[in-house]
């Protein structure tokens, strides 16, 4: 099969011999030939079959230009880099699957990535404090990832440097670091592309302001992401915030037991309305009941608000906090004054 560009020299060919039968003049010649030439770039080229192409999150307008030409969808990589950069196609272009034909026009291609993506896009909403068990679930629901796969992947999945360690007990590398926000993502994506959209607006979220914020107060990245996901789950106001996070500080200056509830719903396999006693005395790295520091990774994923929370705790001297039932937490300096406001408020 001819590919474009013979065709387009057979049709110069055929359009030069015409006009030397012609017996025209060069000037003519040359008008003609130029509005040969651009009838053959405009509407020379029929679409054939249908190609259906995915484009990923970050894609550069190069790796689309090679896709398309590699699927036959257009005849001239270089023609297509050079009209969309003219359009200015990498302001434009959305990730997603898109319906192309064989034999487009650079322009007919460019018209639809501006057009956005046709096939195949869902848009997901990621509320602050959900785990990555709980973000499974909405993937999977929505027709994203497949459950069973991304819970496996999320195990092991550590791009980034701080998100790397060598304990064994953390039950998920990527818990913590998958940023609660609105995605747009493809169906039966692979669960490592999901993840990396997540970590990747995690990591642009942390600002190097933040960062350097975290040095300040003697804090790695990790340690602040799992105290952070501690006060996502324990607040639920944002007044409380600040205030539930210098408690945990407070708490860790006595190596004294942070005693989050939280951490014993991370790891039970269904959330109760109330823990019990035995609840607390169940063996896990997790529980932070019987074991004192921070839990071995994040129960959750904390939004920007928890963060900044750890990074910029309101100053006090409490020890302990509970919610009452409309969620607002109510704090004391010593255990006493605990059980006092226990009774008060039940």
């Amino acid at each position: 099969m001819k590919n474009a560009f013979e065709k387009f020299f057979e049709t110069v060919k055929k359009a030069v011999s015409w006009l030397r039968e012609k017996k025209w003049r060069s000037i003519g010649a040359a008008l003609v030939l130029f509005f040969i030439i651009c009838l053959f770039f405009f509407f020379g080229q029929r679409p054939g079959n249908k190609v259906i192409v995915d484009i990923s999150p970050g894609m550069s307008t190069d790796s689309v230009a090679m896709a398309l030409q590699k699927n036959g969808v257009i005849s001239s990589e270089l023609y297509f880099r050079a009209l969309a950069r003219f359009e200015g196609l990498d302001e434009k272009i959305r990730a997603g699957r898109y319906i192309f034909y064989e034999g487009m026009t650079a322009n007919e291609a460019i018209k639809i990535l501006e057009n956005g993506p046709q096939l195949g896009q869902v848009r997901v909403t990621i509320p602050e404090g959900y785990t990555v068990r709980q973000i499974a679930d909405i993937l999977a629901a929505k027709g994203v990832v497949s459950k069973a796969d991304f819970l496996e992947a999320a195990k092991t999945y550590a791009p980034y440097d701080y998100m790397k360690t060598d304990n064994k007990d953390v039950k998920y590398s990527v818990e913590g670091f998958l940023f609660p926000d609105t995605y747009e993502f493809m169906t039966n994506s692979s669960p490592q592309a999901v993840m990396k959209v997540m970590v990747e607006q995690f990591n642009r979220e942390l600002t190097p302001a933040l960062r350097e914020r975290a040095k300040e107060e003697h804090l790695s990245i990790r340690e602040l992401v799992i105290l952070a996901s501690l006060v996502e789950a324990e607040a639920k106001y944002e007044s409380d915030r600040p205030i539930i996070a210098q408690v945990f500080f407070n708490r860790l200056r006595i190596n004294m037991p942070l005693q989050s509830d939280t951490t014993i719903q991370y790891i039970l396999p269904k959330r109760k309305e109330n823990l019990s006693i035995n609840d607390t005395k169940i063996a896990s790295p997790y529980n932070t009941y019987i074991h004192y520091g921070l839990p071995p990774g994040a129960v959750d994923n904390p939004g920007l608000a928890s963060i900044k929370a750890v990074l910029y705790p309101e100053a006090n001297d409490y020890l302990y906090f509970v919610a009452d039932s409309e969620g607002h937490n109510h704090y004391s300096r010593t255990y006493s004054e605990h059980l006092e406001v226990l009774k008060q408020i039940q």
